[in-house]
């Protein structure tokens, strides 16, 4: 059985002390991450083309201030993925995340974002609930529109901080965290719905690595 977000997972926001909150992270939320990706991680390499690692966030690097939100990463090589455009998918205080992200100045950066400035479609096209973000270190998010997209694409090519994120939520709210068919049926057509602009931007990213 794969398993779900449950509501009682925001709770780990509350914790205070970084072992304590990495604690419960790696015993409730890593297991749900490590399903997601043994499920899909497959689906995105079969729909892309592309190999598709699998990677989960382990903070190693903090040392005394917790999360703020925890993560796991279908995209990259072994080796890593922030160099690379790829699929998070992660949990903070507000809402749970499945993203197209670009972030942390990735190689091509600039080249990317010509690409989906110019060819808008794969974002474009996609449903009203559909979210966009350009910071990755904070929880605002925008409605995904014409509008904010070029806005935080151009931003992202001018700003060297500039990030893009692009994607669905659910909220700590949401009915989805109630029903685990529900839920992963969510998650499962967000990704599949993401797969046309996640391949545009490897397309991209691939042709100037073997260029």
């Amino acid at each position: 059985m794969h398993k779900t977000f449950r509501k009682k997972d925001f709770e780990i926001f509350d914790i205070q002390g970084l072992d304590e909150r990495m604690q419960t992270i790696r015993e409730h939320i890593q297991p749900v991450f490590q399903s997601i990706g043994e499920q899909y991680a497959p689906l995105v390499s079969e729909e892309t083309g592309y190999p598709a690692a699998f990677h989960i966030a382990q903070h190693i690097r903090r040392t005394t201030n917790p999360p703020e939100s925890t993560w796991s990463a279908i995209g990259g090589n072994k080796r890593g993925y922030k160099k690379f455009p790829h699929l998070q998918i992660g949990i903070n205080e507000e809402y749970i995340f499945i993203f197209v992200s670009i972030i942390d100045q990735p190689l091509y950066e600039r080249e990317m974002g010509e690409a989906l400035l110019n060819h808008q479609e794969n974002w474009n096209e996609l449903s009203e609930d559909y979210v966009i973000s350009g910071d990755h270190t904070k929880t605002k998010i925008e409605p995904l529109t014409e509008q904010t997209g070029i806005r935080l694409l151009e931003r992202m090519l001018k700003v060297k901080k500039g990030e893009m994120m692009v994607g669905r939520i659910i909220s700590s709210s949401s009915t989805l965290l109630m029903d685990a068919k529900a839920q992963r049926s969510f998650i499962e057509e967000t990704i599949t719905q993401l797969m046309p602009l996640y391949k545009q931007l490897l397309d991209t990213h691939h042709r100037l690595e073997e260029a």
